[in-house]
């Protein structure tokens, strides 16, 4: 039997679908796990360890050597924190021109997400943030997707949801859209999910595509590996039918030809609409929260990469003070600059000293989770 099972007979990869050299692999992994003492945090369950396995086709050195990258860049990136640090001040301006949203599930149960890239010009984004606050927007979006939209759909659903449904318009689309800088913006957005979230896409859907995005997805393509590809339609103006035999079409916006306008919430892609408002966050993310809690008093908080711009002025934030003069900012194992072709190599003194990444037990009353992603609300307590 061959790692994929039998001739003719396929396994996926997933719980409950393992070849039994799958099953052997996902084991050796969590023994060398154990033995070279990475981490005892227990996220890292079989669900999320496959996903690593699966992205690297289950060999297991070149999983090792991803799994140990990630954990060194949530480390150097407080990626425990992302979710409930307001590191994105910026973001309902930037949102001014950039349509992007998780808006309740597709027929599966998946959150659904929609991008809609063409509807800026990268100048008029970083005229109002800049790199570093786009970049922790990205990691808090996944972060945000692991530990509070898949729970609550898992919970919605009755049954374990892993992956997301993403739609992602480019309407509007012409080549002078697609220059360098525009160009590192979308390698810093794939890059991340990429190397440190594999897996979590489902099924993407590109829509109104013009015929001259033919050879920019050629451009595109080449950042995205192949597996990815596989899992993504181009599709023009006409979608619809297609979209809706993956999605309801409540739960997609009027722009899109659903019936939906969230008009009581700002829109739909200000609302946060899905079943993540009705369901707490897992209990990393409530661990998450907690130790923000704890900190929020103190006089100075020790904040790293990313989180050096902002200045948290939410419950959760607050008393973490702006720090000022930091003119290089490191964000990730690579910088892109989005005004330099070249991405520039961190040294080894980037990264900071090795530090726990086990959850902290959640303490006191149980919090209900509302994400209001770089906004006020961060919580809410069961008995206000």
């Amino acid at each position: 039997m061959g790692l994929f099972g039998k001739k003719n007979v396929k396994f996926s990869g997933w719980m409950g679908d393992l070849s039994e050299e799958q099953e052997d692999r996902l084991q050796e992994f969590k023994d060398i796990i154990q033995d070279e003492n990475l981490t005892e945090d227990p996220r890292y369950d079989d669900h999320y360890l496959l996903r690593f396995l699966r992205a690297r086709k289950f060999n297991i050195k070149k999983t090792l050597e991803m799994f140990k990258k990630f954990l060194e860049w949530r480390v150097e990136n407080r990626a425990d924190d992302a979710i409930w640090i307001d590191s994105c001040p910026s973001i309902n301006k930037v949102k001014e021109f950039y349509e992007f949203a998780y808006h309740g599930v597709d027929r599966e149960g998946r959150p659904f997400s929609i991008d809609k890239p063409c509807s800026f010009d990268i100048d008029e984004i970083l005229e109002v943030s800049n790199r570093d606050e786009l970049y922790a927007f990205y990691v808090k979006e996944y972060e945000t997707t692991l530990h509070i939209r898949m729970p609550a759909a898992s919970a919605a659903a009755g049954k374990k949801i892993e992956q997301t449904f993403n739609l992602i318009s480019i309407k509007g689309f012409t080549m002078k859209k697609l220059r360098q800088k525009t160009r590192n913006f979308i390698k810093l957005a794939v890059n991340i999910g990429q190397d440190n979230y594999p897996e979590i896409m489902g099924k993407m859907l590109i829509v109104d595509s013009p015929l001259i995005f033919r050879g920019a997805w050629a451009l595109i393509s080449p950042f995205i590996d192949e597996k990815t590809r596989t899992k993504i339609s181009i599709l023009g103006g006409k979608y619809q039918k297609k979209l809706f035999e993956h999605v309801d079409p409540e739960n997609v916006p009027s722009d899109l030809g659903g019936e939906c306008t969230c008009s009581e919430d700002g829109g739909c892609y200000f609302s946060h609409k899905g079943p993540w408002n009705e369901y707490p966050a897992d209990q990393f993310g409530e661990a998450a929260k907690e130790k923000l809690l704890e900190q929020k008093d103190k006089e100075e908080v020790k904040i790293s990469s990313f989180h050096q711009r902002s200045q948290c002025d939410s419950e959760v934030g607050a008393g973490v003070p702006p720090l000022e003069n930091n003119k290089e900012v490191s964000v990730n194992m690579i910088n892109f600059d989005m005004e330099d072709n070249n991405p520039k190599e961190k040294t080894d003194d980037d990264h900071p000293s090795e530090q726990s990444m086990a959850p902290i037990k959640n303490k006191n009353k149980k919090k209900r989770a509302s994400i209001f992603c770089c906004g006020k609300k961060k919580y809410e307590s069961d008995d206000d």
